[in-house]
C-alpha cells in the first residue's frame, strides 16, 4: 500500500507520515510513504508514477496551488485519482469544499482529538486495504490466477479465449464466454467498448469515435456501437468526481 503526505511545513510532513507509519504497523500492513511538500510536486509525482497511491493526506494552506485546487485536479482526468485524499490543515474553512474533492475526512492541525485522527487514518488504511484486496479469481489450462482488480487495464476477447491484461504488461489467457466475462466485471468498474474488448473505466485517460487511450499509453478501438455507453460512462464518472 502506498501512502502520500502533502504538506509545506516540514515538521507536520514528518509527523504525519511517522504517525501513519505507526498506525499502520500496529495493522500489520506494510506501507510506502511518500513525501510531498506542494501541490505541484505531488501531481507531478502522482502523474509519472506507475503504481497507484492509495492514501493522500493533504494540507490545504500551501504556497502556489493549495491542496483543495490539487485534490480537484486529482479527481479529474488525466490523473482520475481513485485514492482516499484526507485533508489536514490549519482550519475548517474549507470544511464544505472538501465534499467537492470527494474527502474521506478532514483533520484540523491542534484541533481535531489525537483518538479521533488516530481514528480516520486507521478507517482509511482499512478502507484501502479493502480496495486492494478485491481480487478476480480466474481459470487458465490447469492454473488458476487470482488478480487485483484494481490492477486490470482490459480484457482481450478471441473466440473463447480471453486474455485478461494487468499490472506492468502482465497477461493471462482463460476462457470463458465474453457474456459471462461481463456479468462478473461490469458491476466492478469495466464497460464493453468493442467488440473484443472489455475495458476498466477509471484506467482510459481519453477517448474519440473510433480509439481510447489508457494511462499507461496503451490504445485500443472504440465500436461505433459501445461509443454512446462509454461517453455516458466516463461523464457519469467525471460528475461524480
Amino acid at each position: 500500500m502506498r501512502i502520500a503526505v502533502c504538506d509545506d511545513n516540514a515538521q507536520d510532513l514528518k509527523y504525519y507520515s511517522d504517525l501513519i507509519s505507526t498506525l499502520a504497523k500496529q495493522n500489520q500492513m506494510d506501507i510506502e510513504v511518500l513525501l510531498y511538500e506542494n501541490g505541484e510536486q505531488a501531481l507531478f509525482h502522482i502523474s509519472n508514477n506507475e503504481k497507484p497511491i492509495d492514501i493522500l493526506l493533504l494540507d490545504i494552506h500551501m504556497p502556489g496551488i493549495n491542496g483543495i485546487e490539487t485534490g480537484l485536479k486529482l479527481r479529474q482526468a488525466p490523473f482520475d485519482f481513485n485514492g482516499e485524499i484526507i485533508f489536514v490543515t490549519v482550519s475548517c474553512d474549507h470544511a464544505i469544499e472538501a465534499f467537492d474533492v470527494q474527502a474521506f475526512h478532514y483533520i484540523v492541525k491542534d484541533v481535531t482529538p489525537g483518538e479521533k485522527v488516530n481514528r480516520i487514518l486507521t478507517d482509511a488504511l482499512l478502507r484501502a486495504q479493502e480496495k486492494e484486496q478485491e481480487f478476480l479469481l480466474l481459470k487458465g489450462i490447469g492454473e488458476y490466477r487470482n488478480i487485483p482488480i484494481q490492477s486490470i487495464d482490459y480484457f482481450e476477447v478471441f473466440q473463447r479465449i480471453i486474455t485478461v491484461h494487468y499490472g506492468n504488461d502482465e497477461t493471462f489467457e482463460f476462457y470463458s464466454s465474453i457474456n459471462k466475462l461481463e456479468i462478473t466485471v461490469l458491476p466492478k468498474g469495466f464497460l464493453r467498448t468493442h467488440r473484443s474488448y472489455v475495458v476498466s473505466v477509471p484506467h482510459i485517460r481519453t477517448f474519440n469515435s473510433t480509439s481510447l487511450t489508457l494511462i499507461n499509453g496503451k490504445e485500443l478501438p472504440v465500436g461505433r456501437k459501445y461509443l454512446p455507453n462509454l461517453k455516458t460512462a466516463l461523464q457519469t464518472q467525471k460528475n461524480a468526481v
